[in-house]
């Protein structure tokens, strides 16, 4: 909802529609400060989907859900934007394509370890939770 939201300025999507833009600043102020739902302005309904109130907090629960930041990627959103957008995606998480949004679920400590106990494996490690 946040990124197809007209109201809301600080999330969009990446030129190919497979990715979003954040602005950090714009994204804290508008959407986390917590006077924000009081003063009537601005995207306030989007807020109540948020459990996050701040910043690093939203990109822990993105990382959660399997998106990733964008490595090397340098530049802005559109211009004049100085560099203030930080880009992330997921394979599952394309525009026009909601039947893709089932597969992303968040990640739970099960989930998370099975992929580190697969990767000692084909290490040649036992995992960490047979030691």
């Amino acid at each position: 909802r946040l990124v197809n939201s007209p109201r809301v300025r600080s999330v969009r999507w990446d030129s190919r529609a497979q990715g979003l833009f954040i602005n950090r600043s714009l994204f804290q102020r508008d959407l986390l400060s917590s006077g924000h739902a009081h003063r009537g302005d601005g995207p306030a309904p989007v807020l109540h989907t948020l459990r996050a109130t701040q910043f690093r907090s939203f990109v822990r629960q993105l990382n959660l859900y399997g998106f990733r930041k964008v490595p090397g990627w340098l530049g802005s959103a559109a211009p004049g934007d100085a560099g203030a957008w930080l880009h992330y995606s997921n394979p599952c998480f394309r525009r026009d394509r909601s039947d893709l949004l089932l597969h992303i679920k968040r990640r739970s400590a099960a989930n998370r370890q099975r992929p580190a106990a697969g990767a000692a494996a084909a290490a040649g490690r036992a995992p960490a939770e047979r030691l």
